[in-house]
């Protein structure tokens, strides 16, 4: 196209393309712009305006066929002089010939119409690489117009797209495999993809998503202050993008932007974010009473809170276990969480619901050994980097894990064994010093524990025949030993006629194996599936046990008695009788009390009973413990079930 347009103007005569003497040097074949506007115009009918002819002279500079004599300005419809690039470098030819005009006429018939298709979007491209001071009035309409038909910003307001009008900015990119940003970079610019694509590219995951036309990212760091998740690679030659820096993103868009933010990987939401409105009198109490609101599902879907007062409010919504610890990691560790953020202590404290300890340690194994497939001596700076602040956030990842969970975390010994593993490659990394002093603080707590569970190895428990609470059997009823999978107790079973035997299992023990052992003691002749495991309480209900319950015994409601049945003869069941006469008490004259004094002992029993149960202990009660195949933990001999009682009533 360059060459049939030259052609036709250096063939005419009274052309404008000339040459000229400029600040003393003689420049050939040169003309304004003013003169190559008109000089289009007259060409071709299908030209109109004075705008499309230089859209059309911008879209041959973008080309590199035509430039500015100093190379300073893009096409302009001024008197700034502008020649073919094969003037400039001397490989244009002689003069045409007749059958060269006659080419090139043929030429421009047949490729004109496209040239003047892309000169809106040349004319567009340079008012974008304008300076924001630079843009009138006329050029702001115009790119406020191209903004209205770009679906990435189709939720904004009307007069946030004029803001953006001003500060918004082309940006482009010659060569597929320049990388636009890396993970673990600060998030500086949201982007929108124009023209092209990219690869998104996490590390360990190799390519987890393309974007194309249409598609924007960056956004996310911004939103968070947080380091970008994620490493972009251009995937094709010549891609353009729109973007916008991380000062006016904050100051236009940070409080007006998208209520739900949707992470993807392979086509796939991995986690979605939604926005929501900080109310009054709001506090991480709420958010945690929000967090125990729970639909049990066994894999991976959550609602947590994690937002803070600095920044903007968003809430994981739901997506897979690895994306949320990922999410984690990246934005509330290292001090990035604000002193209100609820959402990494929500996590570990309910993370057993959808992601098991097994897969939190892989993932967490993972992440600390990012870099194992990687020649550090050939890896980047930021590289090098960022392995090392993976490494930083799993060992403070741990700390607070074991702060939050205690001695859950050193009962389960995969935990112990990645413990253990993780403080000897802290102890090689020479970068982690102050992360060495973590783990070894935290190794000293391990070895504490380890030390005072041997102690209280093999301990025996025993339900009282008057029913809860249950006490070790030396008979110290005001112990606060933990209660562990293994310890035996001792405990009656009766059966319809108040006869009973007296059993000793470990606490794990099923309420199928006890039902079983309890009908055969009591020479009930009926087959294991004919028969039920009950608590009958004082008021007369009956409670079945599901054979796959465990730790039976202190699942009991004060005053319950544990009952073997068969299936139908379960309306036989009633009360012992002792269960019917009143709770034996001391002797205290409880009218000679002030009603301050019964409220001071009444809060001092309530706030024993909330700290003598995990709070595993609500996910257990809530979901079953059979899911955990756990048993109750427990501080002291009362319970969750005690808990529940004192409070209701």
């Amino acid at each position: 196209m360059g060459w049939a347009l030259r052609t036709l103007l250096v063939s005419d005569n009274t052309s404008c393309l000339k040459d000229r003497k400029v600040g003393g040097k003689f420049i050939r074949k040169c003309a304004p712009g003013t003169e190559l506007v008109e000089w289009l115009l007259n060409l071709s009918p299908i030209v109109h305006t004075r705008t499309q002819a230089a859209g059309m002279w911008q879209a041959l500079l973008e080309e590199g066929v035509l430039c500015h004599v100093a190379k300073e300005q893009p096409f302009k419809d001024k008197c700034f002089l502008y020649r073919f690039k094969s003037d400039e470098d001397g490989t244009a030819g002689g003069a045409p010939t007749s059958d060269d005009v006659n080419h090139a006429n043929e030429h421009i018939r047949e490729a004109l119409p496209a040239l003047l298709h892309r000169g809106p979007d040349a004319t567009l491209r340079m008012i974008l690489r304008k300076p924001s001071h630079e843009r009138t009035q006329e050029e702001l309409e115009l790119v406020y117009e191209e903004l209205l038909h770009i679906a990435a910003l189709s939720h904004l307001s009307t007069s946030i797209k004029r803001e953006l009008a001003s500060i918004i900015v082309f940006e482009a990119h010659a060569h597929a495999g320049t990388v636009l940003f890396n993970q673990g970079d600060e998030g500086r610019s949201w982007y929108i993809l124009l023209k092209g694509s990219v690869d998104v590219v996490i590390h360990g995951k190799g390519t987890v998503a393309t974007l194309k036309e249409g598609d924007d990212f960056g956004k996310l760091a911004l939103i968070n202050d947080a380091p970008r998740a994620a490493t972009i690679v251009l995937k094709e030659n010549n891609c353009h993008l729109l973007r916008v820096d991380k000062e006016h993103f904050n100051r236009i868009l940070r409080d007006v932007e998208a209520n739900t933010l949707r992470l993807q990987e392979h086509g796939k939401d991995v986690l979605i974010l939604e926005r929501v409105a900080k109310q009054r009198g709001y506090s991480a109490f709420n958010d945690t009473c929000n967090t125990m609101r729970l639909k049990f599902n066994g894999v991976c879907f959550l609602l947590l809170p994690s937002y803070d007062t600095y920044r903007n409010r968003y809430t994981v919504m739901s997506g897979t276990p690895q994306k949320m610890l990922e999410h984690l990691l990246e934005t509330r560790l290292g001090g990035q969480a604000g002193p209100n953020d609820p959402f990494l202590d929500d996590f570990l404290l309910t993370h057993i619901v959808f992601m098991p300890t097994p897969l939190l340690i892989d993932e967490l194994a993972a992440n600390y050994h990012a870099d194992a497939d990687i020649d550090l001596r050939q890896a980047s700076e930021e590289d090098q980097e960022y392995f090392l602040t993976s490494k930083r956030r799993v060992v403070q990842f741990i700390q607070r894990w074991v702060l939050a969970v205690r001695h859950a975390v050193f009962d389960d010994p995969l935990a112990v064994e990645f413990i253990e593993e993780l403080a000897t490659d802290v102890e090689a990394e020479p970068a982690l010093q102050e992360e060495a002093s973590i783990i070894h603080h935290v190794l000293t707590q391990l070895s504490r524990y380890q030390e005072d569970r041997q102690m209280n190895a093999t301990q025996k428990w025993k339900l009282p025949p008057n029913g809860q609470p249950i006490c070790l059997f030396s008979g110290n009823t005001h112990s606060k030993t933990v209660i562990r999978p293994d310890d035996d107790i001792i405990f009656r079973v009766y059966c319809a006629d108040h006869t009973y035997c007296t059993l000793r299992f470990p606490m794990a023990t099923t309420a199928e194996v006890i039902k079983a052992c309890a009908a055969d003691k009591l020479q009930i002749a009926r087959l294991p599936e004919d028969l039920l495991l009950v608590e009958v309480k004082s008021s007369g209900e009956r409670v079945v046990f599901k054979d796959n319950d465990v730790s039976v015994p202190t699942a009991l409601s004060l005053n319950g008695r544990i009952f073997v049945s068969p299936k139908d003869h379960l309306d036989a069941l009633t009360p012992l009788p002792e269960q019917e006469l009143p709770t034996e008490a001391p002797d205290v004259d409880f009218e000679a009390l002030s009603t301050k004094d019964v409220a001071y002992h009444m809060t001092l029993f309530d706030w024993d009973l909330f700290w003598a149960v995990h709070e595993y202990e609500l996910l257990y009660h809530t979901f079953g413990r059979h899911h955990f195949n756990k048993v109750r933990f427990k501080h002291s001999p009362e319970g969750i079930g005690m808990l529940l009682f004192y409070e209701k009533d």
